[in-house]
């Protein structure tokens, strides 16, 4: 009897549950993709070979995704408990025992969560199939090593959400038992009050104030402070986050609705219900916003680090050196889009030493990074924008090492002639000889054929199958390669990567906060009802109910977002020495997070107005 009950109540309330069980479904479908990414040891082999640690950075998205799954679960089920409380207590006035009311929550809750987990995983079986080929066109691969299903990815997700399901039924259990049937039945005439503190109020502004301008400061000179900046500024944001809510949003809801700005239609109502709920509302818009800080944060860095791949390469000034290129190589070559500059070294290399010829690096001087030339020294410009200069302080008849040139940036030059398909060089001698003294070197004269283009993109194709050829007849292993083509696919691989893990990590955090939020408002909705009932029976029009709830849930909505994205925009500083600009594109990645947090703000003032202004008949 008890599992026909709880199951007539699921299907007579499938509109409820249904938006539990979306935020379920996507949670179990993400989480079992990332499981899926991590377990292709095989495919992340193949796709980011430079990268062990990726299949273990999923694992800890998973895992954090596990933990907000937790807090959207608590929330999703203080929304369904509010919305029953009072049917439970007229179970109870009626005979029924809490122990058989228990059971029937139980069976409900792991009804729906058994139902969301085999979506879920079907769902999620889909995705990884579509983010896999996603994944495989960012990188350039053909592989057959993903496979969408795998029975670890499933064990591993059945597992995790199953202990979940069953402790969020425990403890829904533990708090039902301590409710009294009175708290049951008159739970909707319940409010809190809000009895300001000036002195409280004064001290926990000033803190929230003092905090976030130490967080803010640490960030922004995070290079001087170093790791121990990174706790630093975590502990004071986090904390002036809190206390900025707990002090300022309680406080200038009031302030409104004490002003002129509160006598206007029903903006002294729409203030009223937000000072309801001031307090417990605060903790909860601190929350959501240093997670969505968090979730947001991942997405730009994400799609930062895959600007990277473009920028990395400007640090080689040529697109192609070949020593000796086969007729193979010479027609790829020749093939290249957009040559900017080719020329035609001849050169000698006896173990160590290579020989130049003085007139030829006279008429074609090998190149340097400009802004190192004032202090020769050789660090990461701050611009993606590299411009190469000729470098011409070379004396014929000299002889280059690094134990007798103090010019690093010389030697740098030398290195970017070098074959970039043979066995790295310790130390590396570098001859600038006349032709005759050339002719005298007993060894082979080489050809090495160097190639500026005007934009190495363009020219990917001929690259890569350049590179092909080059690793074909060197006895050097591909990732070993220091090509700049092989850079290119490197970072291309290891930063697409990390967009795709920071893109779909990031969203997915978004999606379950923004569901959080959205159940954290609903749950409070059936004790609202009453008022709007009121209102409506006044004869208030329901354009303007409607008004008042659209500028609340935005309230709510807005704060945390505007705080949050502060927050990302001073801590992208954190990555400075990581990304060449990281507020590059950052319109993308806040585009993307805006449209996924007004479908949820729209969807909760769809839910919410259903709740409040339904209509009886």
């Amino acid at each position: 009897m008890t599992w026909k009950l709880a199951l007539i109540n699921v299907k007579k309330r499938w509109q409820d549950y249904a938006v539990l069980m979306m935020g379920l479904v996507v949670s179990v479908a993400i989480f079992y993709m990332f499981q899926t990414l991590s377990l292709n040891t095989t495919f992340l082999q193949e796709a980011i070979p430079t990268v062990s640690i990726v299949g273990f950075i999923f694992q800890i998205g998973s895992v954090m995704l596990g933990l907000l799954t937790i807090v959207y679960i608590f929330y999703a089920n203080s929304f369904l408990l509010s919305m029953r409380k009072k049917e439970y207590g007229m179970y109870m006035m009626f005979g029924a025992k809490k122990s058989k009311i228990k059971q029937m929550m139980t069976i409900e809750t792991l009804s729906i969560g058994g139902l969301a987990l085999l979506i879920g995983i079907f769902v999620g079986a889909g995705f990884a199939a579509i983010m896999s080929r996603v994944l495989m066109k960012m990188l350039e691969l053909k592989t057959n090593a993903y496979s969408a299903f795998s029975i670890k990815a499933i064990l591993l997700t059945i597992v995790f959400f199953t202990i979940l399901f069953i402790f969020t039924a425990i403890v829904n259990n533990s708090k039902f038992s301590k409710t009294k049937l009175l708290q049951l039945l008159n739970e909707e005439g319940t409010s809190e009050k809000y009895r300001p503190n000036k002195f409280k109020i004064i001290g926990l502004t000033l803190l929230s104030v003092i905090l976030l301008g130490i967080g803010y400061w640490v960030i922004m000179n995070l290079a001087k402070i170093g790791q121990m900046g990174l706790v630093i500024a975590m502990l004071t944001i986090t904390f002036g986050t809190f206390a900025f809510y707990q002090a300022l949003f309680p406080l200038a809801v009031n302030l409104l609705k004490n002003s002129n700005v509160a006598q206007k239609k029903l903006r002294i109502f729409t203030l009223s219900q937000l000072s309801f709920k001031a307090n417990s509302i605060s903790r909860v818009l601190a929350m959501i916003t240093m997670m969505l800080a968090l979730s947001l944060g991942a997405i730009t860095v994400g799609f930062g680090f895959n600007n990277e791949k473009e920028s990395s390469v400007n640090f080689y000034p040529y697109d192609v050196v070949s020593n000796n290129p086969t007729p193979e190589l010479i027609k790829e070559i020749n093939s290249l889009p957009g040559v900017d500059e080719k020329v035609i070294y001849h050169i000698k290399e006896v173990g160590d030493n290579t020989y130049y010829l003085y007139d030829e690096l006279k008429a074609h001087p090998m190149l340097v990074d400009e802004s190192k030339v004032d202090n020769h020294t050789i660090q990461l410009n701050d611009s993606s924008a590299v411009t190469w200069v000729p470098y011409t302080n070379i004396e014929q008849g000299g002889v280059y090492t690094y134990d007798n040139v103090s010019d690093n940036l010389l030697m740098n030059a030398f290195e970017n002639l070098d074959n970039p398909y043979k066995s790295f060089t310790v130390n590396p001698v570098y001859h600038v000889l006349s032709q005759a003294d050339f002719d005298q070197v007993d060894a082979p004269v080489l050809d090495k054929h160097v190639v500026r283009l005007s934009s190495f993109k363009d020219g990917l194709s001929q690259l890569k199958a350049i590179n092909n050829l080059e690793v074909e007849r060197s006895d050097v292993e591909s990732f070993n390669t220091s090509s700049k083509y092989n850079l290119y696919s490197m970072m291309s691989g290891m930063m697409s990567g990390f967009m795709f893990m920071g893109a779909f990590l990031g969203v997915a955090f978004l999606a379950m906060l923004a569901s959080c939020l959205m159940f954290k408002i609903l749950s409070g909705a059936h004790a609202d009802k009453v008022r709007y009932e009121m209102l409506n029976k006044m004869g208030v029009r329901k354009s303007l109910l409607i008004k008042s709830m659209v500028q609340e849930i935005g309230v709510l909505f807005i704060v945390p977002g505007l705080l949050g994205t502060a927050h990302v925009l001073f801590g992208l500083q954190m990555f400075k020495d990581l990304l060449t600009d990281p507020y590059a594109n950052l319109w993308l990645p806040f585009v993307l997070f805006a449209v996924v947090y007004v479908i949820y703000y729209l969807f909760t003032v769809v839910l919410y107005k259903n709740i409040v202004l339904k209509d009886k008949h």
